[in-house]
């Protein structure tokens, strides 16, 4: 575990370089923005709709628009979010177990799961 969260925040420390955003708000974009983005386009691919994706986009834009500070409102969830994680500490896990199981494992069955039903059910219901 302790592998996979340090590769995954050299990463995101790359993208801070690459990007001029910090740790932190590499972080909120991926994890509340891009990720759960990626999600609508293909909830509204299996539904084929787009409606999922617009008003995540609408719903967005309204956020960051309503947001005076980025780099404070990032610190500040990012914060909240890194207590979540801590509070798994409570039933034996730890901040970097508990970030690698709920940041990455979670979100990569999602994205299996979503992946199979846009582009492979169709293909098993009609053979």
């Amino acid at each position: 575990m302790k592998d996979i969260f340090n590769y995954t925040y050299e990463f995101l420390m790359f993208l801070s370089r690459l990007t001029g955003f910090t740790y932190k708000e590499v972080n909120i974009i991926i994890w509340f923005i891009l990720i759960p983005l990626s999600w609508m386009f293909l909830i509204d691919k299996i539904r084929g709709k787009h409606f999922f994706k617009i008003g995540f986009l609408i719903i967005v834009l309204l956020i960051v628009v309503m947001i005076r500070d980025f780099s404070r409102f990032s610190n500040q969830l990012f914060d909240h979010s890194a207590n979540f994680l801590r509070g798994f500490d409570a039933i034996g896990s730890n901040y970097t177990a508990s970030s690698v199981i709920i940041c990455l494992m979670v979100p990569l069955i999602i994205y299996l799961m979503l992946i199979e039903k846009a582009y492979f059910r169709n293909r098993k219901s009609s053979t």
